[in-house]
């Protein structure tokens, strides 16, 4: 007699609070975005270094976009943006202190 594994309740990662590996709460799901209102239409200037910074670290890396809650389309203009605006030496590269 061969023993059967049955599915665990909640899908296919298993029941949430199951305390197994990957697992995430509802807490950990709702992190506060950075951009608040979804509705408005998104434009990112290379020249608003104030805007762009809201999207890097201190590091000066690009803030991934499951934090900062764009659409796609947003976070590859976002980069595209802080990338040209990096090149022109508007934003740096690296910084210990951007903020």
């Amino acid at each position: 007699m061969a023993l059967e594994r049955k599915p665990a309740p909640g899908g296919r990662g298993g029941a949430a609070g199951s305390g197994r590996p990957g697992q995430r709460n509802a807490q950990q799901n709702q992190r506060k975005r950075a951009v608040p209102n979804k509705n408005q239409v998104i434009f990112f200037d290379y020249r608003d270094d104030r805007k762009l910074r809201r999207f890097i670290n201190e590091q000066g890396k690009i803030i991934p976009r499951r934090v900062t809650g764009l659409t796609a389309r947003e976070q590859r203009l976002l980069t595209k943006s802080i990338k040209w605006a990096r090149h022109l030496a508007i934003i740096p590269f690296v910084s210990d202190q951007i903020k």
